[in-house]
């Protein structure tokens, strides 16, 4: 359903302007309209480039997830560069008691050392076997994650283990 929207954000603007060369001429409340709707057609475009595959997202990470993998780019004055975080993330929903997984997506975050520092030590933990399990809850609860702004904290802990079900 995104990509049908994606194409016709492309394809309307075209489709518009064509009429307007090649149609008759509009009155003023068509181009009344005309102006109000193009805004919107290139923010659902703008939204479907965000929800687009393959590219990290800035949006607010999952309540719950499992990390799959991270990637620290220090900041660097030097070199003008600012430093962020990626994560490669499987969302995670209870539903009925069950754990059900979603599609790994990618995010970026702006790079905070208390953020490096928790992603290290959870590093180490997945090294030894253990998976991981983020949770962003709200800053006002305490714990000791690292704070993400907006009143949010993201903390590690490892993923429960899973019981296999019984043999018949």
């Amino acid at each position: 359903m995104q990509y049908l929207l994606l194409s016709l954000s492309y394809v309307l603007p075209v489709a518009l302007v064509v009429w307007l060369w090649f149609g008759k001429h509009l009155g003023t409340r068509s181009k009344l309209l005309l102006t109000l709707v193009l805004p919107l057609v290139y923010f659902l475009h703008w939204t479907g480039l965000q929800q687009s595959k393959g590219w990290p997202s800035d949006q607010t990470l999952p309540l719950r997830f499992e990390l799959i993998s991270a990637d620290v780019l220090e900041p660097n004055p030097l070199k003008e560069i600012k430093g962020n975080i990626h994560l490669w993330v499987r969302p995670l929903e209870k539903e009925g008691g069950k754990t059900r997984t979603h599609t790994p997506r990618a995010y970026i975050l702006p790079y905070s050392r208390a953020l490096h520092k928790k992603l290290y030590e959870t590093k180490q933990r997945t090294q030894q076997g253990r998976n991981q399990m983020g949770l962003l809850y709200d800053e006002a609860s305490g714990g000791s994650g690292a704070s993400l702004g907006n009143g949010r904290k993201l903390d590690f802990k490892d993923m429960p283990q899973q019981r296999l079900p019984p043999k018949l």
